[in-house]
């Protein structure tokens, strides 16, 4: 059986599902006998989840340790097939702006990414078009010392099967990785 506590939270509200995954696990005094002590606990890893109530995974936030990724579904930031930003992207990239400054961060690594449908070289340069066009709105939302590099990886990091149209929609993404207090 494992010492490991697993704990989850689902919070609903305004209209998203914030679900928070945190793993617990026993640490021993350095030295102690682990059967003749009982130990204290150390969280291991958290994951924070966003989704809309719908059930649908437009923003999604997971957080382990000091790393933040805030993956932005592409529905909800450009048209198909398109680097053109939507008229609500300004407002998600903008609060995705206020999770970063208020972490701390001074580093933010932008990332575009597609499905497999269309060649691969337009997926990378579809992806990196995307990846530009949030880092240029970020630029207008952080701090001039906040550093930015903005990547396309177009079909090359998969989070969900390509094989069907769910799993392409999970694929069409732009994510924001960054690091608390660094």
């Amino acid at each position: 059986m494992s010492n490991l506590v697993h704990r989850q939270r689902t919070l609903v509200g305004l209209g998203l599902v914030l679900t928070t995954s945190v793993v617990v696990g026993p640490v021993h005094a350095a030295g102690a006998d682990p059967a003749a002590t009982a130990p204290s606990h150390r969280v291991i890893s958290v994951v924070h989840k966003i989704s809309e109530v719908t059930g649908s995974s437009e923003v999604r936030r997971e957080e382990t340790g000091d790393r933040v990724e805030v993956a932005l579904s592409a529905g909800i930031l450009f048209g198909k097939d398109s680097a053109r930003l939507s008229a609500s992207a300004e407002r998600r990239i903008a609060e995705a702006a206020r999770s970063i400054r208020e972490a701390g961060s001074s580093a933010v690594a932008v990332a575009g990414h597609t499905d497999d449908l269309g060649s691969a070289g337009h997926g990378l340069s579809l992806s990196q078009q995307r990846a530009d066009a949030v880092t240029r709105v970020l630029q207008r939302h952080l701090p001039n010392k906040v550093r930015l590099s903005a990547r396309g990886y177009g079909e090359a990091r998969p989070v969900s099967d390509n094989g069907h149209e769910a799993g392409r929609k999970q694929n069409r993404r732009v994510t924001l990785t960054f690091h608390r207090g660094r």
